[in-house]
């Protein structure tokens, strides 16, 4: 019998498993050459940064009296606020741009029962504290004139001692995010292009990335003992995008 006879011969059941299992095993040895080509990948970072300069500045100013009369002690609070505003007018800021704090009243001896009172100093007995706060987009003028606080001070505002002067707000974060993104993305590129270089491979298609999170920080020094960014008013935004780039 011939060997086409043969084949003839076999059922055709055998003949489709036969060619099946030869396509699934083209499949497998196509597919597992395909895998390990493709699990060879890099991982890189692109940097991107830019000094931006707050636009809005929020200063706030709290002071405090203390006595034995309370009536005299809110007097006196109320002869402060009036100072604080005439302060800030005449170094020109505008009125809309002030507004008052809240107040708080401190009986140092709430609780006590009257006998436990007696003999006690009541020159102090009731604390207020209260301030002004300034918000405006004169950031500059903000700066300047929160130098000059000695000046309010001579005229007899106690202010706290927890005054750490103004805060410095940049709000246009959204606005420079697309651009710094690009930037980033471009950066991890080339770095990505120079390790498939070196590798003797060409840079392939992206398998993931991550913008990661954008950062504000001071751009200076702000003072010899603090580098706080909040007043700082020339910042510095930073965003690290990590992309996993196939190798070919």
């Amino acid at each position: 019998m011939k060997f086409t006879e043969k084949i003839k011969s076999v059922p055709t059941i055998w003949v489709g498993i036969l060619a099946l299992g030869m396509a699934l095993a083209g499949f497998f040895i196509g597919n597992g050459f395909y895998q390990a080509v493709a699990s060879r990948t890099v991982t890189v970072k692109g940097l991107a940064e830019m000094d931006v300069v707050a636009d809005t500045a929020v200063w706030s100013i709290k002071f405090n009296r203390v006595g034995g009369d309370l009536a005299k002690v809110q007097n006196n609070i109320d002869a402060d606020i009036k100072k604080a505003h005439e302060f800030l007018i005449s170094n020109g800021f505008k009125e809309e741009e002030i507004q008052n704090l809240r107040l708080q009243v401190r009986d140092k001896y709430a609780g006590y029962s009257e006998i436990e009172r007696k003999g006690q100093d009541s020159s102090d007995r009731y604390v207020i504290e209260t301030g002004v706060m300034v918000r405006s987009g004169s950031v500059e003028l903000v700066d300047a004139v929160s130098r000059k606080m000695g000046d309010l001070v001579r005229q007899g505002v106690t202010v706290t001692e927890d005054y750490t002067g103004p805060i410095y707000i940049f709000n246009g974060l959204n606005d420079i995010k697309i651009k710094m993104i690009e930037e980033a993305t471009k950066n991890a590129t080339q770095a990505g292009e120079q390790f498939a270089k070196d590798a003797d491979a060409k840079l392939g298609k992206i398998k993931s990335a991550n913008q990661g999170v954008f950062s504000i920080t001071a751009r200076d020094q702000v003072d010899a003992w603090s580098d706080n960014e909040r007043q700082a008013i020339n910042k510095k935004v930073r965003v690290v995008s990590t992309i996993t780039f196939y190798l070919r």
